[in-house]
């Protein structure tokens, strides 16, 4: 489970990038924290990267599938 110390760093959202589903070696549109809906591992992406396609594998729990946990947003500059 993903932590953090500082709540006024962190805020919830209900974005539809929360809802969606990568296979490894999938590339992801946004940079954060990403949990395996399987087995509950975390790695983190950055935007425009795929999935590790050779992060781990499941052998009796199904097939592996990422979503996004925590987005980091980047701020305009």
């Amino acid at each position: 489970m993903a932590k953090y110390k500082y709540p006024q760093h962190v805020s919830q959202s209900d974005g539809g990038a929360f809802d969606q589903s990568f296979k490894p070696g999938q590339v992801v549109a946004n940079s954060g924290i990403y949990r395996c809906r399987t087995c509950g591992n975390e790695i983190a992406v950055a935007k425009g990267q795929p999935i590790p396609a050779n992060h781990h594998e499941h052998l009796l729990l199904g097939p592996v599938s990422w979503s996004l946990l925590v987005f980091a947003q980047e701020h305009p500059r």
